[in-house]
């Protein structure tokens, strides 16, 4: 008979290939997912580092903020006014016709041009 070890054909034990391959596999993830965290921490020092910079420059007067995002946080009917953000509801809800909105507009963008001119 042979002396062969039966823990080795159990789906438990250590020593199978199948079991030391997931070992291995679970030991990539972590090294990649180390690296990840590793390679953020590096961005994330950088970008404070910048941006302490820049707010040392700022209270030194030698360059001002520049807040270039903020029409991205303004409402997008801020310029018009609230009649324009009416008409287009009316229109999504089905109460207007395309036409009439097209209408309405050239005839405001008419008389402006009138009365600039």
């Amino acid at each position: 008979m042979g002396s062969s070890d039966l823990n080795l054909k159990k789906s438990w034990h250590p020593a199978t290939f199948k079991n030391q391959e997931r070992v291995w596999k679970e030991e990539q993830k972590h090294k990649e997912e180390q690296t990840k965290i590793e390679q953020m921490r590096k961005e994330l020092a950088e970008e404070r580092q910048l941006q302490e910079l820049q707010r040392m420059q700022e209270e030194a007067g030698t360059k001002k903020r520049s807040n270039k995002l903020d029409w991205m946080y303004a409402s997008p009917n801020a310029n018009s006014g609230g009649n324009a953000n009416n008409a287009m509801e009316d229109y999504l809800l089905g109460k207007k016709n395309v036409d009439d909105l097209l209408r309405t507009k050239q005839k405001q963008e008419v008389v402006k041009f009138i009365d600039h001119v």
